[in-house]
């Protein structure tokens, strides 16, 4: 039961907050990348290998995540979760040599995936409580935090502060929030059954999510890792704009994610996924089609808003038809297939760009949103 004396409201903009501090800590380690890589003398080859420990901790981590949060309930996790987190972000500041960083990677992917698996089931519990969607505006804060790490990175780079000291004060800001914002999270469900019988085959709704999630995660993945590569050798871009593509698929991103509601609310979830899956092949037809700065960035911003809704949408569902103690499970069920997604997108991207060119590349992945169309018209006999 709610207590009286916190207002649901309240409660919103305090887990708001919890999913703004998952993406400050994010976005602070990517702000400075470049300079931890420059501090350790590493070559791209192998700073690129090395970066592939943090997807692993997160991937290797699902499981755990959501069995520790059904186990001992969501609020208990966060808790936990948004103290160690920012511990792990220091530890990527103190790490002095290549096998030190490779761990506190693996460590900052797994404690990261434990906030994002615990903060979902706050956020899947605190819904069940409205009679409106309300989930995408939290993954709006998140995306909004990225900006906001970018700018705080500037920031320090322009001042010549340590990425330690940057991660040492964005930790501190954390643990205030933590401290002073706990006591209004959402009592936790706990889930009582032996870890062993909380995992059984996932509904075929779940593998019909699962199946959407990783065709969104494939297309996300290619625009974090490929859209500057492909602005540089496609678009022909100065260095200088290189990073227009991107800036402009995550500024509509953002945006998508904080009016989503809004239409999945109009419409329902069903159409708002199918929306979003034509949007993702539009905006990638146009970003091909006439290859400059200005076409492709507004394809690039088809791409933002068409894929802003899709994870928000299904984890947003996924909360309110879970079963009391259920819905962190099924939320990591989910992750787990749509994640996959994510880490094979990038490397097929490359080998695809290796065949037959990054240009058509980027075409043959407007397939995936026709393919999220589809599989969402498919839900019409769960939704």
């Amino acid at each position: 039961m709610v207590a009286p004396e916190i207002s649901l409201k309240t409660r919103r903009i305090i887990l708001s907050g919890y999913f703004f501090l998952t993406g400050i800590c994010f976005s602070s380690w990517a702000s400075r990348i470049p300079d931890i890589k420059m501090h350790l003398g590493l070559s791209d080859g192998a700073f690129g290998g090395l970066l592939f420990f943090l997807p692993i901790g997160s991937f290797l981590g699902i499981p755990i995540s959501g069995s520790l949060t059904a186990k001992h309930g969501s609020k208990k996790i966060v808790s936990i979760a948004a103290l160690i987190y920012p511990l792990a972000l220091i530890s990527l500041g103190l790490a002095n040599n290549i096998t030190l960083l490779a761990i506190c990677l693996f460590v900052f992917g797994m404690t990261g995936n434990l906030f994002n698996v615990s903060v979902n089931t706050q956020a899947a519990n605190l819904s069940k409580l409205f009679d409106k969607s309300i989930t995408s505006t939290f993954h709006g804060f998140w995306s909004l935090a990225g900006f906001t790490g970018g700018l705080l990175g500037g920031f320090f780079v322009a001042r010549s502060i340590s990425p330690l000291q940057q991660f040492i004060t964005v930790a501190i800001i954390g643990w205030t929030y933590l401290f002073f914002s706990r006591h209004y999270l959402m009592p936790g469900e706990k889930n009582t059954q032996p870890v062993s019988k909380m995992w059984n085959k996932p509904s075929p709704l779940l593998l019909q999510f699962g199946l959407v999630a990783m065709s969104n995660m494939i297309c996300e993945g290619m625009m974090f890792d490929w859209s500057g590569v492909y602005f540089q050798h496609v678009v022909n871009v100065a260095e200088k704009w290189r990073t227009v593509g991107y800036i402009s698929f995550m500024a509509c991103m953002t945006t998508g994610r904080m009016f989503a509601d809004a239409l999945i609310n109009y419409w329902g979830a069903r159409k708002q996924l199918m929306l979003s899956g034509l949007i993702v092949t539009l905006g990638l037809i146009i970003a091909v089609s006439y290859p400059n700065i200005f076409v492709s960035s507004i394809g690039f911003m088809f791409v933002g808003f068409g894929v802003s809704s899709v994870i928000p949408t299904i984890y947003g569902t996924i909360g309110r038809n879970a079963a009391p103690g259920r819905a962190s499970i099924d939320l990591a069920s989910v992750s787990s297939i749509g994640f996959f997604g994510f880490l094979i997108g990038p490397p097929i991207i490359g080998f695809i760009s290796q065949a037959i060119g990054l240009r058509w590349a980027f075409l043959s992945i407007s397939l995936l949103g026709l393919s999220t169309f589809y599989q969402a018209h498919k839900l019409k006999k769960y939704l």
